[in-house]
């Protein structure tokens, strides 16, 4: 039987991640939507998390994460990992990539890029919009 390919499930996009004792995680400060909204440009995001989930994934299977900006330039450093464990069958599987700082330039669609064993024609892309916030609308 062929192999079933890995599927992005769901991201969440926070200011930090904390793990807990009993393998719990918190979440802080969770994005509610695609747009983050900031005062002003440059800004800078002390930190800026994303936990990614994936069905279908086996233990030795790879994975590479990149941001770009909107103009498709990679923000930071690729973040790289594999699966560890000794399982033969498929797993589901929550990896997180936090950029700290990440200095953001420019209004747009920002995109973390993610791979799985090296499948560049099944890259995920979860998108998201830095946006200046809109000061008539502040009370």
């Amino acid at each position: 039987m062929a192999r079933k390919k890995p599927k992005l499930e769901y991201a969440i996009i926070c200011d930090d991640i904390r793990q807990e004792v009993g393998k719990k995680f918190t979440f802080v400060g969770i994005y509610g939507g695609r747009d983050l909204i900031v005062r002003e440009l440059p800004f800078i995001f002390p930190k800026l998390c994303f936990a990614v989930f994936y069905k279908d994934m086996k233990c030795g299977d790879s994975f590479s994460i990149e941001l770009s900006e909107p103009s498709g330039k990679q923000l930071g450093q690729t973040i790289n990992g594999e699966l560890p464990g000794e399982s033969k069958g498929y797993i589901n599987f929550m990896v997180f990539a936090l950029f700290s700082p990440l200095k953001v330039e420019k209004n747009g669609k920002y995109k973390l890029l993610i791979t799985i064993n090296n499948d560049k024609k099944n890259r995920n892309e979860i998108e998201f919009s830095i946006k200046l916030t809109d000061e008539t609308q502040q009370s």
